[in-house]
């Protein structure tokens, strides 16, 4: 697959109150043209400076950006605002114009394009139609809600036909439902128009929904990156490690354990384990088989499966009981499938 975004060794140093800051420290990493692409990060980590290293907002104190085999840090301004124009952006705030309609902030972009009056209407129509807001066309972003403030951004970032789609915190501001819309919307856009689209937050709930790979940052590093159904299956860092809890009911057992909850006391025979599925396919029925192939009593706690693009992912909580060779037995199985196994409390070790 052809990179249509490429980092080579990107550094960006900041200067304040003759202060250095390193923002992106040695970035190196490809976004294939047409992939959904994520970046994730907390605060401060560098991911927005970095994503404004791709069109040069933020121009790189060192290293390379290429896009499309264009290396773009050392193309001439002329050439350069080209390139802009195939890269759109939306943001958290919308930045739309408050004193234009809907229809004029979609058709702004178009200004200076050479395009004819009815073509520039041909397409801001179908730019409405694609964004599901042909009956707002007249109205006013203060009369929007903010899910259709976003709609209106995402059309006027496509007005100018991108390679590129950056989206950078752009559903932050929305509740949860709004948000699955977007990213419903975003999809879309990526499914239909072959748009790459690269996604900045810090939520990995919305990595979950769209993405197809991500990387995760921290101090202006990439400290790990991948497919997201590998990430969600099997982080390798503690930062990936807290944003996947973050997303999952299944981290509650810790916090039950810390605070000796009844749900969780076991006795000599007795283990509480998390079970995490690796496979791209969890649909074995691996409960009924460890209890009939090991005569284990599995109590179920509770149990998380979703779907990451169609593949399913999760894992459960149980409290196992049985002899310490059918416990052992059973766990090296689960081994053997690729199953995660974390013995949380183990009622078979005295205190």
């Amino acid at each position: 697959m052809e990179a249509m975004i490429k980092f080579q060794h990107v550094r960006k140093e900041f200067n304040s109150d003759g202060k250095k800051f390193l923002a992106v420290d040695d970035v190196s990493f490809d976004i294939q043209k047409g992939e959904v692409f994520g970046i994730i990060g907390f605060s401060g980590a560098g991911k927005s400076t970095l994503v404004r290293c791709i069109n040069l907002l933020e121009r790189p104190t060192s290293g390379q950006v290429f896009i499309n085999g264009t290396e773009i840090t050392e193309l001439p301004m002329s050439k350069l605002r080209q390139k802009r124009k195939k890269i759109g952006m939306i943001f958290q705030q919308f930045n739309l114009f408050a004193s234009r309609t809907v229809w004029d902030n979609i058709a702004f972009p178009l200004k200076g394009s050479g395009l004819s009056k009815e073509e520039k209407a041909e397409k801001v129509e179908k730019l409405l139609k694609l964004v599901e807001l042909d009956s707002k066309a007249d109205a006013y972003p203060s009369n929007l809600s903010g899910g259709q403030k976003q709609r209106v951004a995402i059309a006027r970032a496509l007005a100018s036909d991108p390679e590129i789609l950056l989206s950078d915190e752009s559903t932050s501001a929305l509740d949860p439902k709004t948000t699955k819309s977007i990213l419903n919307l975003l999809k879309k856009v990526n499914r239909e128009l072959g748009i790459t689209i690269v996604v900045i937050t810090h939520e990995m709930q919305v990595i979950k929904e769209i993405c197809d790979r991500v990387a995760v940052m921290k101090d202006g590093k990439v400290v790990e990156i991948g497919e997201v159904f590998d990430i969600f299956a099997n982080p390798q860092e503690q930062i990936t490690r807290e944003f996947v809890e973050h997303t999952s009911n299944l981290s509650k057992i810790y916090e039950l354990v810390e605070e000796k909850s009844d749900i969780v006391r076991v006795d000599q025979e007795q283990i509480v384990w998390r079970l995490r599925y690796l496979e791209r396919n969890v649909s074995e029925a691996l409960v009924s088989q460890l209890s009939r192939k090991f005569d284990l009593d599995i109590n179920i706690i509770f149990g998380n499966i979703e779907l990451i693009g169609e593949n399913p992912i999760g894992g459960l909580v149980a409290i196992v009981r049985g002899t310490p060779e059918q416990i052992d037995g059973a766990i090296d199985y689960l081994h053997e499938k690729n199953v995660g196994v974390e013995v949380i409390l183990d009622g078979r070790v005295s205190e």
